[in-house]
């Protein structure tokens, strides 16, 4: 997985390599990045119900998985997901 802006520091760096079955989902993926890099990132992913936070943004190989089938987006060998933290500007 790879983070970007304020979501860098939470990972410890900007990319993390997980290993995880075959066939899990988006959700699974984020639970174990959060069991391994802290409840920070939880706060920073999750908003209520277990939902990502409004502005949220997870990539699967570079398509977004509001597209797909959501956090339940079922992950392959060699899937690349990209975290993108809520984007401001004026």
């Amino acid at each position: 997985m790879r983070a970007f802006a304020t979501l860098t520091g939470l990972l410890g760096g900007g990319e993390v390599e997980l290993e995880l079955p075959e066939g899990c989902t988006v959700r699974e993926a984020l639970e174990a990045l959060v069991s391994r890099c802290g409840q920070a990132l939880a706060q920073a992913l999750f908003g209520q119900e277990g939902r990502l936070a409004p502005g949220v943004k997870v990539m699967l190989n570079g398509r977004d998985i509001d597209f797909l089938s959501g956090l339940e987006t079922r992950l392959s060998n060699g899937d690349e997901v990209f975290l993108f933290p809520p984007v401001g500007g004026g």
